[in-house]
């Protein structure tokens, strides 16, 4: 998913919007490094939001529609 930045947007916020916790924020950076030396955004960027992010054993995939957010719980086998 691409989101496209709006002025005064930061990584947390990006993440809080797309992804719906802005602690995720270090999965969105590590595949936008051309934006690596951003801390607010002019607007107007165009971001990657990754598909899937995993935090605490919970998979969270990101959907296609905006600011939605769906949580499929993993759990380990064995």
């Amino acid at each position: 998913m691409i989101y496209r930045t709006t002025r005064g947007d930061t990584w947390d916020s990006i993440a809080y919007k797309t992804l719906g916790d802005e602690f995720l924020m270090d999965d969105i950076m590590e595949i936008n490094r051309e934006y690596a030396g951003y801390i607010t955004f002019d607007g107007g960027e165009n971001i990657t939001i990754p598909e899937v992010v995993e935090k605490d054993g919970v998979i969270i995939a990101a959907s296609e529609a905006k600011n939605s957010v769906v949580s499929v719980i993993s759990a380990p086998w064995g």
